[in-house]
């Protein structure tokens, strides 16, 4: 029974969050104040930058200014005193260049041995911000950029002052400042020498983009930053926050340490009153409890009964327990067992009552129970029953145990005061009422009839009657054997599937809050065993596999499916730790007969409650680990949330793109290649981009290998071949596109009637099959050549060409390029990025190309990034160039306006 009443331990537990909740908002409170002194001193600094930044950009450093006023005076069109002026400017070292726009047309850029090319330019051939400073009439500044031709593509700002006279726009000069220059000059610097972290930033005005100008580390959160906004006219703003946080360390421990403080006088001041208050009610408890068990007696139960029923809006159900016997056997236990006995009682029903509970002892073992908790009549039986087990009394007559049980009766308490005494009256009279009705005979009779009717968890007691009790044993027995048949395997004497349900769903059901551990093991490859040796063999490594099994599950483990076994854990070892230790014990080597087999092994496992409620959620967890550690070739996997939200990702993909191909809102987007020897962009690769909902696109490569482990690649491949063919047909021969790369699959290859099949939906989209390049990666060629050969010579029959991507990955050997069923090779970007270091790379890479003439290949280099990069690789004799260095993966759309404005 509770020491405390529940008013007081309420009273108590208000008193400790009061005062926790006020040395809280004490310690928020301190916390905010601080914060605002941090604040008040960041908005002073950035008042101070503000006026800097726009000074210095509008005024001392803004160049422009000056050379458009004597625009304004000597003409647009001139360029004699513009081209003076610029060469004083540009012997300056920040200034990279000066451009004099006469209306929207270029007249002069300077310096002219480098952009003499731009003259005669028109306005909207630049970036946005040249058309801006047009539109204001005031001075624009953007960056920093790199000039469009500046082959060294160095970082400047752009001024961009417009030449007004009147209200009319003249035309407009561009000066263009060393990046690194106009950063010393706005001393930004100085800010984290004052302790502050800094990011000066602008709003991209055509597209609302964030573009960060300077900042002086990365990956840093300025969420909560302070932040000052001025507009050059674009939106500039600078945010600083203090590099140790609002709140220093120190600062942060001060506050907790007065909290704490404050915390511990108010605990212990309500700590002592509420001694004070315990000990009264304490001495008023001892009138109403029993000294043997230290639950109430009759008196304090009705009158806490009577509290609980005075409460209209609670259900309280009520027990009453009496074993039969008990008199006879406490005296032959005698009295210190049956101390012992009666003192486990209260512990007994904390451990097995989870809802509120009260109990009273009347005596001679006689209980009432009272739960404030709605039952139906299933759920009242059900928790009888196993109280009952839980008040079970053991006693040895003449050296054999037996033991004596609780019978029980239990209704639904009416509500009302003062209703306590009539309702505990009127459960004992029907339950005494009851007995006088049945008979032993009768109760076994009953309780076969509900076996017979598939209830498990019926058991036959014992009787005072020793013929009775001997039945009832021999029925038990029976019951055990007929159990053995139907719950175990009948080869192997371990636990079957149903096994494995009715333990689960027993250990749920009688402790739904206790958590374990399901493990599941799957032997790898198991049938070769029976196919190498024979079916003893296999039986072998399966006694031993159970053996090894059975020390650590004990009778908790089920042979579920062939070499599939399950096995529950009870023990509070942390589930990644047992794991590791199972993986070690069952890969040991096992002997059948004179060989040594090495096994291999699949382990998973999941938890209850975290992973699932019931026995068949948790066997659902169990198999999609074993599928993710099939897939993943992982020998051991543990389910956990990233598992799950992994899964859930994954589902949501290959849904998204189940509705992408259905509904044709799968995106294809191109990736121009250049030929060197033209300068043209000769070839493109269709590349598949799958929106996520929120605005960006989920892995290319993540999506592929969805689609190819959920049988989707063939429909994906043909969306992607029929579309690609399809803006080849409308626009390839318009922008000078030669071929369109497409890459496939091996699914797709390996299909039976995969040639015929290509082929006809390249006839459909009435394109020529030698427009069409399909590329297949190296390591499926390899693999698969004996299968693919035939499909490939099809398909280059036809007319297609066939280009092997990846080259260089794993499997590249100079020695079978002669040998490959394919016209081009693309070498990966794993060899072309160590161009520049890698001497031995380089030499490679002119083998390759070399041996590629001689056996008419052609070659493509990939993931060209910069001009250093481009330079090595041309030099190589490579015929095409493709990466961000000419141009990035883009939409159709983007793809014909950037090749037509290059035919411009």
């Amino acid at each position: 029974m509770k020491k405390h009443s529940r008013r007081s331990i309420l009273f108590f537990a208000g008193a400790v969050l009061l005062i926790l909740a006020a040395t809280a908002v004490l310690g928020f409170f301190l916390r905010g104040e601080m914060i605002k002194i941090r604040q008040r001193e960041a908005e002073n600094i950035l008042y101070y930058y503000n006026e800097k930044i726009v000074l210095q950009l509008q005024g001392t450093m803004n160049e422009a200014d000056a050379l458009a006023k004597t625009a304004l005076v000597e003409g647009t069109g001139e360029t004699e005193w513009f081209e003076r002026a610029s060469d004083t400017l540009l012997s300056r070292e920040e200034v990279r260049f000066v451009c004099l726009f006469d209306g929207d047309t270029v007249v002069s850029a300077q310096p002219e041995e480098k952009y003499a090319e731009l003259a005669g330019r028109d306005l909207q051939d630049f970036s946005y911000a040249y058309t801006l400073a047009k539109v204001v009439k005031e001075l624009v500044v953007e960056g920093p950029v790199a000039l469009d031709i500046d082959q060294e593509q160095q970082k400047v700002f752009l001024f961009l002052q417009p030449v007004v006279g009147g209200e009319s726009y003249l035309g407009e000069v561009a000066v263009a400042l060393d990046r690194e220059y106009v950063l010393e000059q706005l001393k930004l610097d100085d800010l984290p020498d004052r302790g502050y972290d800094y990011e000066l930033w602008r709003v991209e005005p055509q597209n609302g983009a964030k573009e960060v100008i300077a900042k002086n580390k990365d990956d840093i959160d300025f969420s909560y930053a302070e932040k000052t906004t001025f507009y050059l006219p674009s939106q500039w703003n600078l945010s600083i926050q203090p590099s140790s946080g609002w709140l220093s360390p120190s600062q942060q421990i001060w506050i907790i340490i007065a909290s704490v403080v404050a915390a511990c006088v108010l605990l212990a001041l309500a700590w002592l009153g509420y001694l004070h208050y315990y000990r009264r009610h304490a001495i008023k408890q001892l009138r109403t409890m029993d000294g043997a068990t230290g639950l109430y007696n009759q008196k304090g139960f009705t009158a806490a009964l009577d509290c609980w029923l005075s409460d209209e809006s609670s259900p309280v159900m009520l027990f009453y327990f009496s074993m039969e016997g008990y008199s006879q056997a406490a005296r032959l236990i005698g009295t210190k067992q049956e101390a012992v006995f009666l003192r486990s009682i209260p512990g007994r029903l904390k451990e097995y009552i989870r809802s509120p509970f009260l109990a009273a002892y009347l005596g001679s073992g006689n209980f009432l129970i009272a739960l404030r908790e709605g039952m139906n009549k299933l759920q009242q039986e059900e928790f009888a029953k196993g109280l009952s087990l839980e008040l079970l009394l053991k006693v040895r007559v003449r050296d054999e145990k037996n033991f004596v049980m609780a019978r029980y009766k239990y209704t639904r308490c009416k509500n009302g005061t003062g209703r306590a005494a009539e309702e505990m009256e009127s459960l004992i009279h029907a339950y005494y009422a009851e007995v006088m009705q049945e008979s032993p005979v009768r109760m076994m009779t009953e309780k076969c009839r509900q076996l017979i009717e598939g209830n498990n968890d019926v058991i036959f007691d014992e009787y005072t009657d020793f013929e009775m009790t001997e039945l009832s044993k021999t029925f038990n027995r029976y019951r055990k054997k007929v159990e053995q048949l139907a719950y175990f395997d009948p080869v192997f004497n371990v636990g079957n599937r149903p096994k494995y349900f009715r333990d689960t769903e027993m250990l749920i059901s009688y402790s739904p809050k206790r958590p374990f551990s399901l493990f599941c093991v799957d032997i790898c490859s198991f049938s070769q065993y029976n196919e190498l040796f024979s079916a003893d063999v296999g039986d072998e490594i399966l006694h031993e596999m159970i053996r090894r099994l059975s020390r650590p599950f004990g009778s908790y483990l089920y042979r579920i499916n062939g070499d599939v076994f399950l096995g529950i854990s009870l023990t509070k070892e942390k589930t990644d730790v047992f794991a590791a230790r199972l993986q070690q014990m069952l890969t040991a080597p096992v002997m059948a007969g004179n060989l040594s087999i090495p096994l291999q092994i699949r382990l998973v496992a999941c938890r209850y409650p975290a992973h699932g409620s019931t026995p068949g959620i948790l066997l659902e967890r169990l198999q999609s680990a074993m599928s993710f550690s099939k897939t993943t070739a992982r020998s051991t996997v543990i389910y956990n949330d990233a598992l799950d939200e992994m899964l859930r990702t994954e589902a949501h993909i290959l849904h998204r793109l189940s509705d992408a191909i259905q509904q044709k809102t799968l995106e294809i987007w191109y990736q121009p290649l250049m030929h060197l020897e033209s300068g043209q962009y000769k070839a493109v690769e269709a590349l598949v981009r799958l929106p996520d909902g929120e605005g960006g696109y989920f892995p290319a490569g993540q999506v592929i290998s969805l689609a190819e482990r959920n049988a989707m690649v063939e429909a994906l491949g043909d969306y992607v071949l029929a579309n690609a063919c399809s803006f080849m047909r409308e626009w390839g021969e318009e922008l000078g596109v030669q071929r369109m790369g497409i890459n496939l699959s091996v699914q797709q290859l390996l299909v039976g009637n995969s040639a015929e099949h290509l082929l006809q939906l390249i006839s459909a989209a009435n394109v020529e099959p030698g427009r069409i390049t399909l590329e297949i990666t190296e390591s499926i060629l390899i693999q698969s050549i004996d299968h693919a050969a035939e499909t490939l010579e099809k398909l280059r029959k036809a007319g297609i060409h066939i280009a092997l991507d990846d080259f260089g990955v794993g499997y590249s050997s100079l020695n079978y390029l002669s040998n490959l069923p394919v016209d081009i090779i693309k070498i990966d970007r794993s060899l072309t990025q160590q161009i520049l270091t890698n001497e031995k790379q380089y030499a490679l890479l002119r083998s390759i190309v070399d041996m590629s003439v001689i056996n008419d290949l052609s070659v493509v280099a990939e993931g060209v990034e910069s001009g250093a990069e481009q330079k090595m690789i041309a030099s190589a004799g490579v015929q095409y160039i493709q990466g961000y260095y000419y141009a990035r993966p883009m939409p159709g759309e983007e793809l014909i306006v950037s090749l037509k404005g290059r035919q411009g």
